[in-house]
């Protein structure tokens, strides 16, 4: 077998928090990963909908942003919206 090159090839150590609650009439399960790696941003996972970003407080608030990111509705984002600050 051929080898294959990679531009990156790295372990690290990381956290990862899995938290499910409800928001309204939606239910989120996330998990939310840090690392080094991600300069001071979390990897959010959306595990209902297979989604993932690296989000912060800034990048929270930006409109539209969420809605894009994880395929929301303006409600279910600003339900999220309200969630994350303290789970960042």
């Amino acid at each position: 077998m051929a080898e294959r090159p990679f531009l990156e090839d790295f372990t690290q150590e990381t956290s990862t928090r899995f938290v499910c609650f409800t928001a309204g009439s939606h239910r989120f399960e996330l998990a939310l990963m840090k690392a080094d790696h991600f300069n001071n941003q979390t990897m959010v996972i959306n595990l209902h909908k297979n989604r993932q970003a690296l989000l912060d407080h800034e990048t929270i608030s930006k409109d539209g942003h969420l809605e894009h990111l994880f395929q929301l509705s303006a409600i279910e984002a600003e339900e999220l919206r309200n969630y994350l600050p303290d789970l960042l």
